[in-house]
């Protein structure tokens, strides 16, 4: 009787473990300046000075989707089960360069094909945990010229210390590393084209 007491005890613990719902997805977006600046899109963006410029989509690497990714090495990465993105890196990128493109002196953004083109690829947007916890974005970057060619081909990124082990704060340094690169970004475009 004894035996059949602990068996049954044992097979409740063991169906607790594998039919246990797993913790549902929390959501997360970068706490970015740049992505919380409201700038006034222009009514016609062929009027204004400065030199047009043509954001071209931004890109990413295949593996920077919804699921926020956490790194250890250069070589080993992984994505967090519950841990999401409310939006791809990509379109935080995109947002926060057509912001600080907007706000840069000297530039005007352009859908005209004739512009110069800025194109962007999201090469990093981890939560790097060793040797030191810290948020990683990093953009390579291409300016072309439709009659001048390749004005540029640079990689731009930052690192931003997490202070603590908590999600939200991981959030909050993703969102300060993707406001300097992006300065970064558009202040290199804008010293490239002279201005």
């Amino acid at each position: 009787m004894r035996g059949a007491a602990r068996l049954l005890a044992g097979l409740a613990v063991l169906a607790g473990c594998l039919f246990r719902q797993p913790d549902p997805p929390r959501f997360f977006r970068p706490g970015s300046a740049t992505l919380d600046a409201v700038v006034p899109d222009a009514a016609d963006p062929s009027l204004g000075d400065g030199i047009p410029i043509r954001l071209r989509g931004v890109r990413s690497e295949p593996f920077l989707g919804e699921r926020i990714v956490w790194r250890v090495s250069e070589l080993e990465y992984g994505f967090y089960e519950q841990r999401r993105w409310i939006d791809l890196p990509a379109h935080y990128v995109e947002r926060a360069l057509r912001t600080r493109l907007r706000e840069t002196p000297g530039l005007r953004l352009t859908d005209d094909p004739r512009a110069v083109a800025l194109h962007v690829d999201v090469r990093a947007f981890d939560d790097v945990l060793e040797p030191t916890h810290e948020a990683y974005v990093a953009l390579a970057v291409a300016l072309d010229d439709p009659t001048r060619g390749r004005l540029l081909t640079q990689s731009f990124s930052a690192r931003v210390g997490i202070g603590h082990d908590d999600p939200a704060s991981m959030a909050q340094s993703i969102g300060r590393a993707l406001d300097d690169t992006v300065a970064q970004v558009a202040d290199a475009v804008s010293v490239r084209l002279g201005r």
